[in-house]
């Protein structure tokens, strides 16, 4: 079962079929807990149908409405070697590594909604940065109480000369 949030709503796909949900705003129904077993309820009752948002892309809106974006740190041996070696020189080279021996995870705002770009949106990139990259990420929709409810994938647009300026400047 897949969830798209549309210019027309809510969409769901189950097998193939598209479905699109009347009621529903795309907040209330990404903060509830039963998520799954509420869609599969939903499609129980009197169905209407939807075009496929995959078919016409522009159709498509950035599966976010008024939540933030928040990152959990480093993932990678490979990636936090590099961004040790590109903050040594500003005096954090072991920050990163601080990152890997903590108790608790580093967690940190990306952003607010109206900053994140849909499918074929364009992405703004600073202009005082000189070396901006994409970084792809899996990206998690966790309810209120904690619950992963639901995944896609992010691009994460980074200003890697900017980052390793100093470690404040993450996010």
């Amino acid at each position: 079962m897949r969830l798209y949030r549309t210019d027309q709503g809510c969409v769901v796909e189950q097998e193939g079929a598209f479905f699109l949900l009347t009621g529903e705003s795309w907040d209330a129904l990404t903060a509830r807990e039963d998520l799954e077993a509420h869609l599969q309820n939903a499609l129980k009752g009197p169905r209407n149908p939807a075009q496929s948002p995959l078919a016409n892309p522009e159709l498509l809106l950035a599966p976010i409405g008024k939540q933030e974006v928040w990152a959990a740190g480093v993932t990678y041996y490979r990636s936090r070697d590099a961004r040790m070696e590109e903050s040594k020189s500003a005096g954090g080279g072991d920050f990163y590594d601080r990152v890997y021996r903590a108790e608790r995870p580093e967690l940190f705002f990306k952003g607010s909604a109206h900053r994140v770009v849909g499918y074929g949106g364009k992405v703004a990139i600073r202009g005082d940065a000189s070396w901006s990259v994409p970084e792809p990420e899996l990206t998690l929709l966790i309810s209120p109480g904690g619950k992963i409810t639901g995944y896609t994938i992010g691009n994460d647009m980074s200003s890697r000369d900017i980052e390793g300026e100093n470690p404040l400047y993450l996010p």
